[in-house]
């Protein structure tokens, strides 16, 4: 069975459903490939077709939320458009719609055994993409434009897992507002780079 058919596509979903869901209830560390396949009812030889370990299915799963956080974070952008920090909206990006719809897995970053570099996963994304594909113009002449975008990554990330923390007490076109009057206080506005298709 092709790894990426449908059918496998929609059982690898279910296996990283249960996983997630037995990370909440017993710990990462605790969890079991029985825990997932009884969870999930399905039996171990299947889990085995697609994953040799949990391991595997944590590293897939993790690169698939990191690939998700860079791409909601610019599926509104064409390549070399200039933004106005000031004309920013609640829609200017899904990134916070997208934490909102998958809460399951970013409400992991609260719990103490948790999945390995998840907390880590956020800001990183976020810097990796501010680094390669945004040109950001700042309010004053002289910036250290890679402190500057580490800084922003991390601050983001930080007000992120706040409002994960506060079982999510804002909407995501309020916590995108608030994001944007942030931006808007140090940023005139920025450049979109070669964006990968």
């Amino acid at each position: 069975m092709k790894s990426n058919s449908n059918q496998a596509l929609r059982t690898k979903h279910f296996l990283k459903k249960a996983f997630i869901d037995m990370v909440h209830k017993k710990g990462f560390s605790a969890v079991t490939v029985k825990d997932i396949v009884d969870y999930a009812q399905y039996n171990r030889t299947t889990f085995y077709v697609y994953y040799q370990n949990i391991d595997v299915l944590v590293e897939e799963l993790m690169e698939e939320k990191f690939e998700a956080i860079q791409y909601n974070s610019m599926s509104k952008y064409e390549s070399n458009s200039r933004v106005k920090v000031q004309e920013l909206t609640t829609h200017s990006f899904e990134l916070l719609y997208y934490i909102y719809d998958h809460r399951d897995y970013f409400t992991l970053l609260l719990l103490e055994d948790t999945l390995p570099r998840i907390h880590q996963q956020i800001p990183e994304a976020i810097f990796n993409l501010l680094k390669d594909k945004f040109d950001i113009q700042y309010g004053v002449s002289v910036v250290d434009d890679h402190s500057q975008k580490r800084y922003m990554a991390y601050g983001t990330a930080g007000l992120i897992l706040d409002w994960i923390a506060q079982d999510f007490d804002a909407t995501p076109g309020e916590m995108t507002e608030r994001l944007n009057r942030i931006f808007n206080t140090f940023a005139r506005g920025f450049i979109i780079k070669e964006i990968d298709t």
